[in-house]
């Protein structure tokens, strides 16, 4: 990847984090299945072995505001343009509930031998709402669009040679790779939303999807209606979707409460708490695996980081069990200072680190840094960052480490790119996604957002593997060796997972996250 590519993948992606994580930030909490008499249920909400039922008007509200848009190349402004993206538009492939790929509108998506060509099939029989056939002409204009563009999705696709893809037939097409790469149908999971050929108004882009847009106003909300030629004969089961703009989390659960919707996204974990012996609502929790990971970033690359031992040392500062009591108030799970848990590949044959402040000051003491002074730079620009700090700066006291707090206003935390990924060290709460897309986003010399600025020969000769790791065996291999050497060396504190929370009626079923909690997809959902 050219530098050029670089800074637009940058300036994208952080535009993308950046709107996705303030949906959970407007919300203001996290939270989670509970303790005993707790009613939380499935993250599909499903309570009956009864068939889905048709019919019906479900009425949905999400974080939304000013910002929101139609424009399908920007998607992920809010959640809710998110949330109404996945119902009018369809994807090639999404997230499973466990994590693996599904295919959408592809019927196959697979590399050869090295991962340097990938062949991409789609599924016949599926029209726009225009009336217009599906083809690979339309995916491949999505592709080069969004590059073009600077969509969103942009940063994701920078491996692929759109110049130079070979078109077999009206439904295949050969994808080259700039550089092998053994994950493009991850990729693909990753909101690229297909349009037809030739679209120009990308506010009003035919879709494929199970419902169509009836009428959208921005900050309000959209009233979204099935489409009557949609190619699965599954669904939809619901004849209208309503789709509700309120951006404060306690208004959500007010307006459930009093009838006026049906599903309430990112309700609070101390509201959830509140409610969970409330028969008249059900709580849904997304898969562990999509729970947000809260911890801090330092960077690898400079000092007194560049000592691994400066590191390590501040792993074993944090007690972890303290953090998930005080932080998660008791609803998270333990962190290992890793991504990917519950995922596949993830590398859980590594001890957990566990509280030791004692093993900190000799680790110190050895890279010269006893009595250390460090600033972490944090925020309330969402839940558990500025948390997590405070608790971090006692706990580090333990170990004779002085941490002072650099806490930014909510609307700068993400202001400025160069500061945001330079940060020396600094507050996370980090969302989840398949691991490979996690190596390549974070680590190595052509990382997207090197937060840890962790590379060298050594990172870079791992993340090469994973990325033209092509076979599960290879898979396999590759990510247990990077994560075995993040372990080590890598500057990611994670103490702790903890859910997103939603609230509904107990007539709402199968709404499903599908790798996204704090914007759910509809597709299978119905009221009963």
């Amino acid at each position: 990847m050219t530098e050029s590519e670089r800074a637009v993948a940058r300036r994208t992606l952080l535009r993308t984090a950046a709107g996705v994580t303030a949906g959970t930030a407007v919300a203001g909490a996290l939270a989670g299945c509970g303790a005993d008499g707790d009613r939380s249920t499935a993250e599909d909400g499903k309570k009956t072995g009864s068939d889905p039922k048709r019919g019906g008007r479900l009425r949905a509200a999400f974080i939304g505001g000013s910002n929101e848009t139609a424009n399908i190349i920007q998607a992920a402004n809010t959640p809710i343009d998110y949330v109404r993206a996945r119902v009018v538009y369809d994807e090639l492939c999404v997230v499973g509930a466990d994590g693996s790929v599904e295919m959408q509108l592809a019927e196959v998506i697979e590399p050869n031998a090295d991962g340097t060509e990938w062949t991409l099939r789609v599924r016949d029989g599926v029209r726009f709402s225009d009336g217009r056939k599906l083809g690979i002409d339309d995916v491949l204009y999505t592709l080069s669009t969004q590059m073009k563009q600077e969509a969103n999705t942009a940063p994701l696709l920078a491996d692929v040679d759109i110049a130079n893809v070979r078109r077999k037939d009206r439904r295949t097409a050969v994808i080259p790779m700039k550089r092998a790469h053994g994950f493009l149908d991850q990729v693909l999971t990753q909101g690229v939303f297909v349009f037809p050929e030739g679209t120009k108004n990308f506010e009003k882009a035919p879709g494929s999807g199970p419902f169509v847009i009836e009428n959208h106003r921005v900050g309000q909300g959209a009233l979204l209606k099935r489409n009557p030629d949609y190619w699965s004969d599954k669904g939809p089961y619901l004849d209208e979707l309503e789709l509700l703009s309120i951006a404060d989390g306690e208004a959500r659960l007010n307006a459930l409460k009093a009838g006026q919707v049906d599903y309430a996204a990112s309700i609070s974990l101390v509201a959830g708490r509140a409610e969970r012996k409330n028969d008249q609502i059900q709580l849904f929790t997304p898969p562990k695996w999509e729970w947000p990971n809260f911890g801090a970033m330092l960077k690898r690359n400079q000092k007194p980081f560049d000592d691994p031992r400066v590191g390590e040392a501040l792993k074993y500062v944090v007690d972890r069990e303290e953090m998930i009591k005080r932080v998660t108030l008791g609803f998270g799970e333990l962190g290992n200072d890793l991504f990917g848990k519950h995922l596949p590949h993830y590398a859980d044959d590594l001890p957990q680190r566990e509280y030791d402040p004692e093993r900190a000051r000799k680790l110190l003491k050895q890279a010269g840094a006893e009595h250390l002074t460090l600033t972490i730079r944090t925020s309330d620009y969402e839940y558990g960052l500025t948390e997590g700090a405070v608790i971090l700066a006692e706990q580090a006291k333990q170990a004779g480490v002085r941490i002072k707090l650099d806490k930014v206003p909510p609307g700068d935390f993400f202001a400025d790119p160069k500061v945001f990924i330079g940060a020396h060290f600094q507050s996370a709460n980090r969302k989840p996604r398949p691991l490979p897309l996690d190596v390549l986003f974070f680590y190595g010399s052509d990382a997207l957002l090197p937060f840890t600025g962790l590379a060298g020969d050594r990172t870079d000769s791992l993340v090469n593997a994973v990325r033209s790791a092509v076979t599960e065996e290879q898979r396999k291999k590759s990510l247990s060796d990077i994560q075995h050497h993040l372990y080590e060396e890598g500057g990611d504190m994670v103490w702790a997972k903890a859910p997103v929370l939603a609230a509904a009626t107990p007539k709402v079923h199968d709404v499903k996250s599908l790798g996204y909690p704090t914007f759910p997809s509809f597709r299978d959902a119905y009221l009963a």
